[in-house]
């Protein structure tokens, strides 16, 4: 039976006992992990509060062969990005963020750029008010990362750049076209949405987030990357329809 170390952000936990948790966290060097954490609901549990979701913590754990799941040693908080009273629309943006990390990473397969876009992205929704913005640099930098964004750059039919000056998005095969070879076809992205882009890839997020985004680009921006999201994982995200409500208040 072997145990690791690691740098981990929690994604969820749900019951498995009475008193018994299992928590998921995304770690640096392992990928996610999916653990139990035994007598975490009796009232001197050490790790009760370590294991919140959305923690940032350094956390032991002990993997058997053949087991699917680990067992929690120890843990240490390092930051809880959901102070004594956040509001709602960090919570949904977290949880949003969350899933997103669940579903695309494999359990035991490390991802450490994905692993640092979520640290990063919850440390900048907790400097202030979470904008539409956070929300839609996080989804495009984890396709990205994960390698499923396209190249929108070049119209693939008339070799056109495009990736200043709009494009139609062809999901199924991960294609741009301009706007004469679309023929209004696909998940269209305007100029403005297209140069948004360019700026996500140079900006870190709480950076990014303070930046003017026009309602306009929130909506392409946000049609394309549901898409892409609805494509490649095969459903759309739960969190997702809650963080939309709540960016809609």
């Amino acid at each position: 039976m072997s145990v690791f170390e690691a740098e981990a952000v929690v994604l969820r936990q749900y019951p498995l006992s009475d008193s018994d948790r299992i928590v998921v966290f995304m770690t640096r060097e392992y990928g996610k992990i999916r653990a139990v954490a035994h007598g975490v609901k009796k009232p001197k549990s050490l790790i009760a509060g370590d294991i919140e979701p959305f923690n940032h913590i350094r956390i032991k754990f002990q993997f058997q062969e053949g087991k699917e799941l680990g067992r929690i040693l120890e843990t240490e908080l390092i930051d809880s990005f959901l102070k004594k009273n956040p509001d709602l629309l960090q919570i949904y943006t977290y949880s949003y963020f969350a899933e997103i990390v669940n579903e695309m990473v494999q359990e035991n397969q490390p991802n450490i750029p994905l692993f640092r876009l979520l640290l990063a992205s919850m440390k900048a929704g907790a400097i202030a008010r979470i904008p539409v913005s956070l929300a839609r640099y996080f989804e495009i930098w984890a396709l990205r990362l994960n390698g499923l964004l396209p190249d929108y750059t070049h119209c693939v039919h008339c070799g056109k750049c495009v990736k200043n000056a709009g494009f139609w998005a062809w999901i199924e095969s991960g294609e741009a076209r301009c706007e004469a070879c679309a023929r209004s076809r696909g998940v269209h992205v305007g100029a403005k949405s297209a140069v948004m882009i360019e700026k996500m890839m140079k900006l870190p997020p709480e950076k990014f987030m303070i930046l003017p985004f026009e309602r306009e680009s929130a909506t392409e921006l946000e049609k394309l990357t549901q898409r892409l999201l609805g494509f490649h994982l095969e459903k759309q995200l739960k969190s997702f329809r809650i963080l939309r409500e709540a960016f809609r208040e």
